[in-house]
């Protein structure tokens, strides 16, 4: 008896939600797992190699840089407006610097290449004296000038000295005759050449009952200046003798006179000698 072989074709079923050779939730989501994982491995590679070839070529630039004065223009900061100097890697120009100012401090930036101390000590005095004897710039007693040129350990004491003696009356003045009437430092002489000046010695304290002293290499700078601005500049200092020390390769003013006071002692001096 032989048997029939029938074909029954499969009808679908309208109301079921799955169809014949489709992709389960599970599989499309594996399938999206291995395409963001190629891709995430891609991205690291590429990341790595932006990586070396950066450093590679910093390293280049390393190589090439031989000289000091190179070394030093990398780390000088130049005004976008003027091409004068703000920053070098000892100092930077003061607050509202004034025309003056950004001179001399371009002549320090200059002399700190040239690694010539005694230029170097004289331009540190100049940006001093500008900024430090310079009240148009300033918005009261609270803002003293120059305190960056001032010997480091000294500078907290100075600048309180300095509230209570040369800024005492800025407040007055700016309040009474206006910051037109102001003074400001309108040039700078040297009066006589910059000398190597004997070790200038400081007082250490280690604890209250332990001192010590510490020599420094110094130079002496006498200068003048004149003001502008100001129908009082009669009444303030023009003039001093400053003594600047090495102080591990920055050079900072470790003390002043003004002229008068010079001329007060060199007068005493010659009466005990006679």
């Amino acid at each position: 008896m032989s048997k029939e072989r029938t074909n029954k074709a499969v009808k679908p079923n309208r109301n079921s939600n799955t169809h014949p050779r489709s992709s389960t939730p599970h599989q499309v989501e594996s399938g999206m797992n291995r395409v963001l994982l190629f891709a995430l491995l891609g991205l690291s590679i590429i990341t790595v190699l932006a990586f070396l070839i950066n450093m590679a070529r910093i390293a280049l630039q390393k190589n090439t840089t031989s000289t000091p004065s190179e070394e030093t223009a990398a780390v000088e900061t130049m005004s976008s407006d003027t091409g004068v100097s703000m920053r070098n890697d000892m100092y930077s120009v003061g607050n509202n610097p004034t025309d003056l100012q950004q001179e001399y401090f371009q002549k320090l930036t200059d002399a700190i290449k040239s690694q010539d101390k005694a230029a170097i000590a004289e331009a540190v005095v100049y940006n001093f004296v500008s900024d430090y004897f310079t009240w148009t710039n300033k918005d009261g007693n609270y803002e003293v000038g120059g305190l960056q040129y001032i010997y480091t350990p000294d500078i907290a004491g100075f600048e309180q000295w300095s509230r209570y003696n040369f800024y005492k009356d800025l407040d007055l003045y700016i309040s009474q005759k206006g910051r037109e009437k102001l003074i400001e430092v309108q040039s700078i002489t040297t009066s006589k050449p910059v000398e190597k000046a004997p070790d200038f010695a400081v007082t250490v304290w280690d604890d209250p009952q332990t001192k010590r002293e510490i020599k420094y290499e110094s130079y002496e700078v006498n200068v003048t200046w004149e003001y502008t601005n100001s129908s009082d500049a009669n009444s303030f200092p023009t003039g001093a003798r400053f003594f600047v020390i090495d102080n591990d390769g920055r050079l900072e003013i470790a003390e002043f006179y003004d002229v008068e006071s010079i001329k007060e002692w060199e007068a005493s001096q010659s009466a005990t000698q006679g």
